[in-house]
């Protein structure tokens, strides 16, 4: 533990930055028909845009100037998702070639410049092909992601040496996908998610967590000799209103469903409890076989990718699915963080609590950031002010970097982040990015909160013990 490199990064995924929607032979993906289709009669982030376009970042000369911005910040690794519709166009059967070839020259491109490429396999934009044929509930998605994760293993294996399996299975399955099949069948709130919907979603997740043990096994009996992880949507549960007992179960209940259903399932090859008993009272069907917690448990991922933005206070709501309202209740004052309450204490708490129910396992925050709005990206000349994202990145990476003084293996830092891009349901309309991009222009500017990533980075941190 102590000899291992630390590792200053910052994070994005395919669809988010790429653009090049129709290049080179790719096909489409579930959020290109969200974004082009649907949008025509009820536009899927409000105001009709997509990511057709994004940030550019699959062109080449582009993306050669991001790295060279990405070298001015001092990072030592860059965290990106692949388009896996770029590299199997149906999602099974016939390689892109394109593909193939555009992902091995970045990543090559990255290691020139002295930078490791940590790549996730899937930030939730699925082939449409296999999504017209039922995506992650069919059964068979298990095989298909084995399938398109083997020839990432052969194609890039060689020179990528941390492969992220998954992003997020709560925040895509249970907020994103309910919201856009709200969204399609034209109900008026796109929140108005239901128990039936977490019923539904249980059995994709289960998918995910099946097919995430698979590959895991696959590339250790293939030799792969680099690490595989997976990264999770982390958020401590408060109760809103600590003297009030529905909050307190409902908080309970929030951090079981959020937080230890997959943790448990990666490090402890088992559910919770309360888990599959709320879930099959919406879902009788929802099984999970022990042949599935075998393979779960046969399968411990060799390191743990934390995205953590911020706690969740949780209060009883009935009309909310299992009771759990954790998105009304950001207590800070006007301007609020768009991804919550804004307390770097509870990240330590979170890494620390990691380490003493799950082994202490190596841990990599892939994602911590925040965005305030226009109050807080105030463009001056050359330079865009953003005070409040500045002090979040100062406060969090204390709060880390004190829980990895106490003994936790925190082993990295990966800024959410780099770039503004395109924020699935949100479009343009949020900045979380540390350089300013116009989307007009594509023009690049880095902000007040790029330099005091720098200025932290440049310290560095003191080797850990162990």
């Amino acid at each position: 533990m102590g000899s291992t490199k630390f590792l200053w990064g910052a994070a994005s995924a395919a669809y988010q930055v790429e653009g090049a929607w129709q290049a080179d032979g790719k096909g489409l993906s579930n959020w290109d028909i969200y974004t082009n289709v649907y949008r025509a009669t009820e536009p899927v982030t409000g105001k009709q845009e997509t990511g057709n376009i994004a940030i550019n970042a699959y062109d080449r000369e582009q993306y050669l100037q991001d790295i060279a911005l990405m070298r001015q910040l001092g990072l030592n690794c860059y965290r990106f998702s692949l388009c896996w519709s770029r590299l199997l166009p149906d999602g099974v059967g016939r390689v892109n070639e394109a593909g193939v070839a555009h992902y091995q020259q970045f990543v090559v491109d990255l290691l020139e410049a002295g930078i490791e490429p940590v790549v996730t396999l899937y930030h939730w934009d699925l082939p449409r092909a296999l999504d017209d044929r039922g995506g992650w509930y069919n059964p068979e998605s298990v095989a298909w992601f084995r399938h398109y994760a083997s020839l990432v293993r052969e194609t890039l294996g060689p020179k990528v040496t941390k492969f992220i399996t998954f992003n997020e299975p709560f925040i895509d399955l249970f907020l994103i996908e309910p919201m856009v099949e709200n969204i399609k069948t034209g109900i008026g709130d796109p929140f108005a998610i239901t128990d039936a919907q977490y019923g539904r979603q249980a059995v994709a997740l289960h998918h995910w967590l099946l097919a995430n043990a698979q590959v895991i096994g696959d590339y250790r009996a293939a030799g792969y000799r680099g690490e595989i992880g997976v990264a999770l949507p982390l958020m401590p549960t408060i109760p809103e209103n600590p003297g009030k007992s529905d909050d307190i179960l409902s908080a309970a209940l929030g951090d079981a469903v959020i937080n230890r259903w997959c943790l448990d399932a990666l490090f402890k090859g088992r559910y919770p409890v309360e888990v599959m008993n709320s879930i099959q009272a919406l879902n009788p069907e929802f099984t999970v076989t022990e042949a599935d917690l075998a393979v779960l448990a046969a399968n411990r991922p060799d390191f743990l990718g934390v995205n953590f933005y911020a706690p969740a206070y949780v209060r009883h709501d009935p009309l909310k699915p299992l009771g759990i309202n954790w998105m009304e209740t950001n207590p800070d004052p006007a301007p609020a963080a768009f991804n919550g309450p804004v307390r770097p204490d509870y990240l330590r708490r979170l890494l620390e609590r990691i380490r003493d129910d799950y082994d202490n396992p190596p841990v990599y925050i892939t994602e911590n950031g925040a965005g305030f709005g226009p109050v807080d990206e105030v463009i001056d000349g050359d330079t865009v002010n953003d005070p409040r994202r500045a002090n979040y990145i100062r406060r969090h990476v204390e709060a880390a970097l004190k829980a990895r003084e106490s003994g936790v293996d925190l082993r990295g830092y990966m800024v959410w982040s780099l770039f503004d891009n395109f924020e699935w349901l949100q479009g343009y309309g949020r900045r979380f990015g540390i350089v300013h991009v116009d989307f007009d222009s594509q023009k690049r500017t880095p902000k007040r909160s790029f330099e005091a990533y720098r200025e932290i980075i440049a310290r560095g941190v003191e080797p850990a013990g162990g």
